[in-house]
């Protein structure tokens, strides 16, 4: 009975889930034989089957994508936790800001002007967001509200 019931949910949920491309992983790759035996996949139409691959898939990327941004969160604050006292600073992007380009100059509001040094492309549009610049390693890291990572700075003025 638990079988039908969590199948019945897992068919749910993908028939609301919204269209996308999923790899091309069959349902023997993503469960052992003992649990495609304990759900009765074999006795599943293909429709069911596909359902329930789609549904694995969901679940396997909604928690990829938690625990990559967990991650993410957890060094930027060990970064900003570890940065030497009187090192950080913080201030507001003076007008607006575009994301990181690769080589961005970034005027602050407190009249600093930094550039990118860290390479990384990420388009964000915000105008005026707060930033924290802090000291890692031999240089400056700077996080953009907004945005999950913090990238490498020199200060230029």
């Amino acid at each position: 009975m638990k079988h039908i019931i969590l199948l019945g949910t897992i068919i749910l949920f993908c028939s609301l889930a919204q269209a996308k491309e999923y790899p091309e992983v069959t349902l023997e790759e993503l469960l052992s034989a003992s649990q495609l035996e304990a759900l009765s996949v074999s006795k599943m139409s293909d429709a069911q089957k596909e359902t329930l691959r789609m549904a694995l898939i969901n679940t396997y990327s909604n928690g990829y994508e938690a625990g990559r941004k967990k991650g993410i969160e957890q060094t930027v604050a060990y970064q900003q936790q570890n940065a030497a006292p009187g090192n950080t600073i913080e201030s507001q992007i003076d007008g607006d800001f575009d994301g990181f380009e690769g080589e961005s100059i970034i005027k602050l509001m407190n009249g600093q002007i930094w550039q990118q040094t860290e390479y990384w492309y990420h388009y964000h549009y915000s105008f005026m967001p707060k930033v924290i610049i802090f000291k890692s390693g031999g240089g400056y890291k700077m996080k953009v509200d907004g945005i999950d990572k913090a990238v490498g700075v020199t200060l230029l003025n």
